[in-house]
């Protein structure tokens, strides 16, 4: 028998795929989660969100999950390989295996996300990568691009693992039901329960990347860092709801991204290793 393709490769080449088509599919969702979390619309919806500024910063987002899902699903592959020599499998796994993948692409994954917010945002200086990108680095230094670098492994760190751990046991919960497209339902199941449960620090990261160029009067500003950032966002701006701002939409969005995601995901790595083995 000869391999024709590595796991690993395979592993990849499903993330990269499945990445580009949940963030071309809801990416103007995305934006306008953007404007929410920093009160630039009190709505969930808003007329003056034109079509072209939805997609603000989204050329970005997609070439930057390259390096991304590189970074996110190699870690993911040699945990869940070292993690099956103990006979670790399912949900325990993938918890584990989302924490190291997001680990791993935090070095990659915050440059970029720091620059897609400040372009969703399109403050005069900001609009373009490039334009955003020179600015950043002209105003704040290579330190400017890891802006909220803290808060993001916060959020994605239980946000992957409970990600793909609550993928892992509805996928198996639906599949003993017989349910039909049961990756499609559980990645919606795992994608608004994560999204949910993650917006208060979804919001703190969005916060902690933009107040440089855009801080909303009445807002919490000079925010310092995760803990300071929860507590003065509530303390100053109402509340917990302060910081549950954006959760409609973040579930209106991930729900349906998930669903993209581990059907795109699940199905390549289906197709393509059962392709591996040729020969035999």
């Amino acid at each position: 028998m000869v391999l024709s393709t590595h796991p690993l490769a395979v592993e990849i080449a499903a993330g990269v795929t499945a990445g580009a088509a949940k963030t071309l599919a809801l990416y103007p969702l995305d934006t306008l989660t953007t404007l929410r979390e920093v009160g630039l619309i009190k709505r969930t919806a808003h007329p003056l969100v034109r079509l072209r500024e939805s997609y603000a910063g989204c050329v970005l987002a997609v070439i930057g999950i390259v390096p991304y899902a590189v970074c996110f699903h190699a870690a993911f592959y040699l945990c869940e390989v070292a993690l099956a020599h103990f006979a670790v499998v399912g949900f325990l796994s993938n918890i584990c295996c989302g924490t190291c993948g997001a680990i791993a692409a935090a070095a990659v994954g915050v440059p970029i996300e720091c620059l897609k917010h400040r372009i969703q945002l399109q403050a005069d200086g900001y609009t373009t990568p490039a334009l955003a990108l020179s600015s950043t680095l002209r105003a704040e230094g290579i330190r400017g691009l890891y802006r909220g670098l803290g808060s993001t492994l916060a959020r994605n760190v239980p946000y992957n693992a409970l990600h793909f751990g609550v993928f892992a046991m509805a996928a198996n919960a639906f599949r003993c039901a017989a349910l039909p497209g049961s990756d499609a339902l559980a990645g919606a199941v795992a994608g608004a329960i994560t999204a949910l449960l993650t917006t208060p620090l979804d919001l703190i990261n969005t916060r902690l990347q933009t107040q440089r160029i855009l801080t909303v009067p009445g807002s919490a500003a000079n925010l310092t860092g995760v803990a300071d950032a929860l507590v003065r966002v509530a303390g100053e701006e109402g509340g917990f709801g302060a910081l549950m701002r954006g959760a409609n939409l973040r579930m209106a969005t991930y729900a349906p991204s998930a669903l993209i995601f581990f059907f795109v995901y699940e199905g390549i790595k289906r197709r393509m290793l059962s392709r591996l083995l040729v020969g035999g």
